[in-house]
């Protein structure tokens, strides 16, 4: 038996920190992020502990994939009680909302990273 973790790595540009730690504590409100040390990354990561369970670490390189447009790569799923007011949320504090017929609630996050919004 196989099954999808409680864990997600993304990479984001070093520029993209600060901006990235706003839409985790802030539009999307997660809480604080972490800053992790890792003694082979020149550079310290942020971690997201997501209240509901589950965490993502952010791990900044000069050469990762960045754009203001959603990113055809992995899609990442959120959990929320009401996906429609954490995703209104989350625009009025000033994320892009993505339209894709997958689901209804999508959003992107600084660099280009999408995440779908769905009920727990």
């Amino acid at each position: 038996m196989i099954g999808l973790g409680n864990n997600a790595h993304i990479f984001a540009r070093p520029s993209r920190r600060d901006e990235l730690a706003w839409c985790f504590e802030t539009a999307l409100r997660c809480g604080p992020v972490r800053t992790v040390e890792h003694s082979s990354m020149p550079r310290s990561m942020l971690v997201v502990d997501f209240p509901g369970g589950g965490h993502l670490s952010i791990e900044f390189v000069e050469d990762a994939p960045d754009d203001d447009r959603p990113r055809l790569g992995a899609w990442l799923e959120l959990l929320a009680d009401d996906p429609a007011e954490a995703t209104h949320f989350a625009v009025q504090a000033g994320l892009q909302q993505v339209n894709h017929p997958g689901h209804a609630y999508y959003v992107l996050v600084p660099g280009g990273q999408v995440f779908t919004i769905v009920a727990k």
